[in-house]
């Protein structure tokens, strides 16, 4: 009887102790960024803990310091990272998988000047003029190089790093015009301060191309592939929620101080659910081709070269 007890007793004290969360270390670039932070939203909101997730997050700057991190195993996982960089990075045999899409088109993406400084589009940047992108293989960098080789226009890139430095050489004159992701530089179009010269998805052609991906280490993935998983699970859940819960723009608007009249214009007048859909992807072979184009690979390629970088985990319904 007693022994029965015991047993009875151990049970009943082992359910009331909850499981200890697994830990994935996750880069995020641009911190405060609306699609790069579902992530962010959904731990707050207690999805990943549903999962038996805990998350130990680096932001990074975008583009290559995303890329490296992901491919040197320092994380277990990088979302919205640029899909050409992480594409040719595979090619040259890195242990990366892209597990979804995470922007096709990049809505949120502009390029802006000082507003006295008499550029008001890309045209005003002849003859070399200066104008910066985050980092190396980036979704700013893809984007850019489209957008200047449409319109015809001679300007030199530079990579700049995040929104705050590139800001910062812009308006003290280093840079004739930078990148920006809403809702970073909202509130200085507002008040005049800056003007903005292009948007990324004026170009037809990066409005439908899936720009940036979320990717795992694949040593990571083989060896924690269910937490992987339900990484994913509660990254859907996090991105479906983002899109009809209010709370979500309130974070928005906490995490870059701005007015929440200012966040919710953001997310209504640069952002779509569709855009961000994990499961859409479109545009890759586009993507190859700027990658050669930019010497990021060694010959031309097709899809079917690279479709052993897409390990989809986890879908709805699967």
């Amino acid at each position: 009887m007693r022994k029965h007890l015991a047993v009875s007793v151990a049970l009943v004290l082992a359910a009331a102790i909850p499981a200890r969360a697994e830990t994935l270390k996750l880069a995020i670039p641009q911190k405060g960024a609306w699609d790069t932070s579902f992530s962010v939203y959904g731990e707050r909101q207690g999805f990943f803990k549903e999962q038996g997730l805990d998350l130990d997050i680096t932001y990074t700057e975008g583009g290559a310091t995303t890329e490296t991190a992901v491919v040197s195993g320092s994380v277990d996982i990088a979302v919205a990272t640029g899909t050409l960089g992480i594409l040719s990075a595979y090619v040259k045999g890195a242990p990366v998988r892209i597990i979804s899409a995470e922007s096709t088109g990049s809505a949120d993406l502009y390029f802006y000047a000082k507003a006295d400084s008499g550029i008001k589009s890309l045209k005003d940047l002849k003859g070399g003029k200066t104008i910066g992108f985050s980092a190396p293989g980036s979704s700013s960098n893809l984007a850019l190089l489209t957008l200047l080789k449409e319109a015809g226009v001679d300007a030199k890139p530079v990579p700049a790093g995040g929104m705050p430095p590139t800001f910062t050489q812009v308006m003290s004159g280093q840079l004739d015009a930078g990148w920006a992701a809403a809702p970073f530089g909202v509130l200085d179009l507002e008040q005049g301060k800056i003007v903005k010269i292009a948007s990324a998805n004026d170009s037809k052609d990066v409005a439908n191309e899936t720009i940036r991906v979320n990717v795992a280490n694949l040593n990571s993935l083989q060896q924690h592939r269910d937490a992987i998983v339900r990484f994913m699970k509660a990254y859907v859940k996090s991105y479906q929620w983002a899109y009809s819960d209010p709370k979500a723009i309130d974070y928005l608007a906490q995490d870059n101080n701005l007015p929440r009249e200012a966040a919710e214009k953001t997310v209504k007048g640069f952002l779509t659910k569709e855009a961000n859909d994990p499961f859409r992807f479109s545009g890759i072979q586009r993507v190859l081709d700027e990658a050669l184009a930019a010497k990021r690979l060694p010959n031309a390629m097709k899809e079917d070269d690279v479709k052993g970088a897409f390990e989809i985990v986890w879908k709805p319904g699967s």
